[in-house]
């Protein structure tokens, strides 16, 4: 844990020295005029997509120079476990066997959602031409973050009269119910979404961000582009996702975001 603690530290430390870089680095301007230069501010929405789930997001900010976008982000998503994938594919085996489609993850204990708010810049590294070019640029961001942890309540079989005289108990795991939580023979599937949400729990944390930008919108106004890149989510506790998981505080991931905004 000490040596990851160093690592996100250097990260964290080189985010700081690209801010101080970039702002330092005088950027040469283009020999003709652009269109580009009479905007001042930009504001965009973000859907990103990464091995852990689907994130929303919308930021804002502004142009200083010609190449250089400084912004403010913020994002909401989910948080899943690797593992969560091929449970459900068991489940669907499941459901198969069954006759009929148990909707649940196998081993879910709890899920994890999150809101990140951060400060970023996004440099470009060449002008856009005049017909049908992609401008090239990087970008980074970092900041705060704030998960909420959710039980994850399934449905189980307490007595049965037929198929349609089922009674059903709503249950979350704890070591008490291990293995009735971990019967598949008995689980219907999961709980309506409000199971969980009186007990759901705080976790802050934080952030950092970074990838390559593709921005092939023909208009000048309009912001339609792709971001690839790394993302690395560090809580200050670790976060059980899975039964017989091993819980970490930490998640590295690869993304891909699509963008589309205005510039003013």
């Amino acid at each position: 844990m000490d040596r990851f603690l160093k690592y996100l530290c250097c990260l964290f430390l080189l985010g700081f020295s690209l801010e101080a870089t970039s702002q330092a680095i005088r950027w040469p301007k283009p020999e003709q005029p652009s269109k580009q230069e009479i905007f001042t501010k930009t504001r965009q929405v973000n859907l990103k997509l990464s091995p852990v789930g689907f994130q929303l997001g919308y930021s804002f900010g502004t142009i200083p120079n010609f190449y250089t976008n400084d912004y403010f982000q913020f994002e909401i998503g989910q948080i899943r476990h690797p593992k969560e994938l091929s449970s459900g594919i068991q489940a669907l085996k499941s459901s198969i066997s069954r006759g009929f489609y148990k909707n649940y993850s196998y081993g879910k204990q709890n899920s994890f959602y999150t809101l990140r708010a951060s400060k970023g810049k996004r440099v470009y590294l060449s002008e856009k031409g005049p017909v049908k070019s992609v401008q090239v640029g990087y970008t980074y961001r970092y900041g705060i973050s704030a998960g909420l942890l959710k039980p994850y309540y399934i449905q189980v079989v307490e007595e049965t009269d037929g198929f349609f005289g089922r009674d059903f108990e709503h249950i979350k795991y704890t070591e008490e119910n291990r293995e009735k939580f971990l019967n598949d023979e008995d689980i219907f599937g999961k709980s309506p979404f409000r199971y969980g949400l009186g007990e759901m729990q705080f976790t802050p944390g934080i952030h950092a961000q970074g990838g390559l930008v593709f921005d092939w919108g023909q208009d000048p106004r309009t912001i339609l582009s792709t971001e690839v890149g790394l993302m690395l989510d560090f809580y200050f506790s670790s976060i059980p996702l899975m039964v017989d998981q091993s819980d970490k505080p930490f998640f590295l991931n690869f993304y891909v975001a699509l963008q589309f905004g205005r510039r003013q």
